[in-house]
This record gives C-alpha cells, sequence and structure tokens, in this order.
C-alpha cells in the first residue's frame, strides 16, 4: 500500500509538471513533437508592433509554410497577413514582419537583405532521441555505467538532464541548445525598429536600405525562350552555366540532367552528351558527370567543363568527344585538388581559369591541363575570396571573378608574360545575400566594356562597366518573359545581346538589351 501511495503521489506530480512547468518544452517524453514557446512570444512582438504602429492588428505581416501552424490560426484577426509558402518574391518588402521557418533562411535572405532586423527563437522540438538504435550493448552499458544510471534516473524522476547531458558528454540538452528542433525567426524592417525604439533617439542605422538598383532596373522581356523541365533533348534540370562558341552556337551546362546540351543559336539541338557517375563511389570515365556547373569554349572551339562534384575538369571537342580530364578531390594540396570547382573560363591564348569554389581560389591552366599559375585564397582582404563561382576573362586579359561570400567582384590583371594575375579592382555587390547551394553567380564581359552578373536568388541581372559603374538591371520573380526563377548562367552572344539560364524554371532565355 506504500508503494502504491508513493507511485500515485509521483503520477500526481508528474502530471502537474508536464503540464504547467514543463508543457512547452522538450523536456518531458509525454509529448513526441510539440510547439516551443517561441511561437507565443513572436505573435506577442507582433502584436505590441502592430498596437504601436497602426493602433490596432492592421501591421502587414507574411509568414511562409513553416509557420503556417500556428500561425494560420494565430493571425485570423489580422486583416493584412500574407501566406507566400515557400516561394519568397520581392514583393515581400512591402511588408513590415516576416515570419520565417528555418528551412526557407537561405531564400528570404535576399530578399530582406539589409533592410530588416531579426529575432530567432525555437519553434518546435521533439524530446531526447538518445533511445533510438537501442542495442543489448547500449542497454547493458546504461545499466552498468553508474553515471549515465543516475543521469536517466534523474530525466525520470525530476526532468533533469544535467547528469546525464555530463555522463554522455551531450552539449544538445539545455533548452537553449537543444536538439532535435527547428528554429524559426521574425524579421522586422528597420524603418519599424526605429520607431518602437525605447532607449532615447533611433539610431541613425535603423533607416531602411534603399536598393541602389532600383532607379536603374527596366523592363526587359526575353525574345527567345528555350527548354522546359525534363529530361529529353533541349530539356533542362537546373541548367547553370552557359557559353557561346566562336560560331554563335550555345552550351549549356544542364546540371541536374548530368549533362551538356549543344544548341544552335535559334534553340535547336545540336549534340548532347554525358551520364551520371560519382567517381566517390566507382568508376567515372570521361564524359560522365556528377552536377556540372561551369562550362566554356576556347578559342579553337574546345569545350571545357567543370564536373563540380566529382571535382576535376573535363575537355572535349567541339561535337562532344572526350580529350581529356584533370582534378581531383582535395584541399588545394596540388593544383589540380579541387573542392567543387564551379566555374571555368578560357582566354584568347587558351589558358584555362578554374574557379576552384571550396578552396577559394582560382587555379590557371593551359589547354592541356598543365598548371600555370593560381590566386586568391581565403579572407576577404583584396585579392582573397570566399566562395568564387562565376568567372570571365576580357579582351584585355582581365580577369573577372564572382567573389559570392564577400559580395563583390574581384579584377586580376596579367603580368607580361601573361603566366602571373595580381589583384587590380574591385566593386561590391548589393545581393548574393544568401548562402544557400542555389545562390551561385555567374559572369560575362562584352567587348564593349560591360560586365553582366547574376543575382541568382534576386531573379535578376546586373549589368556595370568593366570599373564597377552601375549601369542597369531587369529581372523579377516571374515564371513568365519578364524574369526568373533563379538566375544562373549568363553569356554575351556576338551581337552583344544575353542569353542566360533560368535554374528555377529550367530554360534558357535570349535578351536583345536596348540600345543606349
Amino acid at each position: 500500500m506504500v508503494f502504491l501511495a508513493l507511485l500515485t503521489v509521483q503520477t500526481v506530480r508528474t502530471s502537474i509538471r508536464s503540464s504547467y512547468i514543463n508543457y512547452d518544452n522538450a523536456k518531458e517524453f509525454l509529448v513526441y513533437a510539440h510547439a516551443a514557446a517561441g511561437d507565443k512570444q513572436i505573435l506577442a512582438q507582433v502584436q505590441e508592433i502592430s498596437q504601436r504602429i497602426t493602433g490596432g492588428l492592421d501591421i502587414a505581416v507574411a509568414y511562409d509554410n513553416e509557420a503556417l501552424y500556428p500561425f494560420w490560426w494565430y493571425l485570423r484577426d489580422y486583416p493584412n497577413k500574407v501566406y507566400f509558402a515557400d516561394n519568397p518574391t520581392t514583393d515581400l518588402r512591402n511588408d513590415p514582419i516576416i515570419i520565417v521557418g528555418d528551412t526557407n533562411y537561405n531564400k528570404i535572405a535576399p530578399i530582406v537583405g539589409n533592410n530588416y532586423d531579426y529575432y530567432q527563437t525555437t519553434r518546435l522540438w521533439w524530446p531526447m532521441q538518445d533511445y533510438f538504435n537501442l542495442t543489448w550493448n547500449r542497454i547493458a552499458y546504461a545499466l552498468t555505467n553508474p553515471a549515465i544510471r543516475a543521469g536517466i534516473w534523474d530525466i525520470w524522476l525530476n526532468a533533469n538532464y544535467t547528469q546525464y547531458a555530463k555522463a554522455t558528454d551531450n552539449q544538445n540538452l539545455t533548452l537553449t541548445t537543444w536538439q532535435p528542433s527547428n528554429s524559426i525567426r521574425i524579421y522586422i524592417r528597420k524603418d519599424i525598429v526605429a520607431k518602437i525604439w525605447n532607449y532615447g533617439v533611433s539610431p541613425t542605422t535603423q533607416a531602411t536600405t534603399v536598393d541602389p538598383y532600383a532607379k536603374g532596373t527596366i523592363q526587359l522581356n526575353a525574345d527567345q525562350i528555350v527548354g522546359s523541365q525534363g529530361t529529353q533533348p533541349g530539356q533542362f534540370q537546373s541548367p547553370r552555366a552557359v557559353a557561346v562558341a566562336p560560331d554563335g552556337s550555345l552550351y549549356v551546362a544542364d546540371s541536374g540532367n548530368n549533362r551538356i546540351e549543344h544548341l544552335s543559336a535559334d534553340g535547336k539541338v545540336l549534340q548532347v552528351w554525358g551520364s551520371f557517375a560519382d567517381i566517390s563511389k566507382g568508376a567515372a570515365p570521361g564524359g560522365t558527370f556528377n552536377e556540372p556547373w561551369g562550362v566554356a569554349v576556347g578559342p579553337d572551339g574546345s569545350v571545357y567543363v567543370a564536373d563540380t562534384w566529382n571535382n576535376r575538369i573535363q575537355k572535349f571537342t567541339a561535337t562532344g568527344q572526350f580529350v581529356k580530364m584533370w582534378g581531383y578531390f582535395g584541399t588545394a594540396e596540388k593544383p589540380d585538388a579541387f573542392w567543387g570547382p564551379r566555374g571555368v573560363a578560357v582566354n584568347a591564348q587558351g589558358q584555362v581559369f578554374v574557379t576552384d569554389t571550396g578552396n577559394k581560389r582560382v587555379v590557371v591552366f593551359d589547354a592541356n591541363g598543365n598548371f600555370i599559375t593560381q590566386f586568391g585564397g581565403g579572407g576577404a582582404q583584396p585579392g582573397q575570396m570566399d566562395e568564387p563561382v562565376g568567372i570571365a576573362v576580357d579582351s584585355s586579359g582581365n580577369v573577372y571573378v564572382a567573389d559570392t561570400w564577400n559580395q563583390r567582384v574581384e579584377v586580376f590583371a596579367p603580368d607580361a608574360s601573361g603566366t602571373s594575375y595580381s589583384y587590380l579592382r574591385t566593386w561590391s555587390i548589393d545581393g548574393w545575400f544568401g548562402q544557400s547551394l542555389d545562390n551561385k553567380p555567374y559572369l560575362a564581359v562584352d567587348g564593349q566594356g560591360h560586365v553582366f552578373v547574376t543575382d541568382p536568388e534576386g531573379y535578376r541581372i546586373l549589368e556595370f562597366t568593366t570599373q564597377g559603374d552601375f549601369v542597369r538591371a531587369w529581372g523579377t520573380y516571374s515564371t513568365g518573359a519578364d524574369g526568373f526563377g533563379l538566375a544562373a548562367g549568363v553569356a554575351v552572344d556576338s551581337q552583344g545581346n544575353i542569353w542566360a539560364t533560368d535554374a528555377g524554371n529550367n530554360r534558357l532565355m535570349h535578351f536583345t538589351l536596348p540600345k543606349p
């Protein structure tokens, strides 16, 4: 009877603890997956901001598919709420408050840019899952190890994970570090932050940053669209770089289909070559690819492909016959030790320039793959790089690099021998905010001193002079001819007009530029 009485007391104690103390945290095993207190904290912030700005609940607040539960209900009395699922566009800049789950952080980054502050908290969490994949050996070890045994007892009796975390060296068992969990952010536009600032005069840094390219943005529709999503010749899956050959034909790195497509200037298929192979899991002979991202054409018509996740460069004839390849996975311990090379360019002398993205450098080879020189290196100082992707060479031999995570274009000049390159100049890009796998910009240089740069998750193309002066921009989020689902590769044709790949809508687009 005494034992049953103790169990009764413990049952009541556990019920009170789970219902009134630990009801919204992950310490209780009685609920498997449940919302954290962060959702209510965010709602309280939204309500306070709305009351102070509009005098009611009329503030415009946008939320994504990750925040659908519970904000579809929490925001039921907000007439200006906006649900954008997992497709954020620049229209969200009109909304003072944006609520986003962790799977969409990279998508929202280029939208909010530097114009929003955010607060991050936990949205959803699960109980500690050390009971997964139990074996008899693990059970025996837990029962015979006094520290782990005491930790398990303290979890059962008091929902206290301190001893167990120490015994298992688990750093993720406090409410601020808890895993597994999902996070959520509330983005608040800086002009709104300035209005609700409680501590003295609002800091001038809270003013909203104006898009420096807005006034130079033009409406420009594609006059030719080639392809659609699919695996047939002439169709694409996440196309990346595009290159224009001396004869005007096009080579497209059809990354998702692990192949190169050779098209005529009017979009007809000439050749298609390539199939999937992963060199880390077995043989990957020449002509097989693992997501090729880069393609370039040499002065003799040879085609060079950055076989990104096979960490190598492949060379082909103009009609797709394999010639040779070089490179392997490495951390730049040798010139051809690549880590995810994404860009390739060839100058008039036939030198091949490779952006070794993961190793934060550019490596230069001759047409046969013999090493010439390299430049770059990790960092943010002039001449250093962080996630270099797009690369192009102008008629003077200067090399332009899309230094993605430093948000700038860097220019390097050759010496008299053409075998060494030094830093020349740079200019900043007000874009490239996200660090997602898809946010990888490419660039191209024309013969008139202009540089064209893609802003992938900004859904646009930016045009500059070779000195870095902004000229114009075009594009928006669209499935039509006026924009992109994800702006990727870019190239200039013989008339000075633009070919660009749209990796989001799986197509190739041609733009005829307005005359000055």
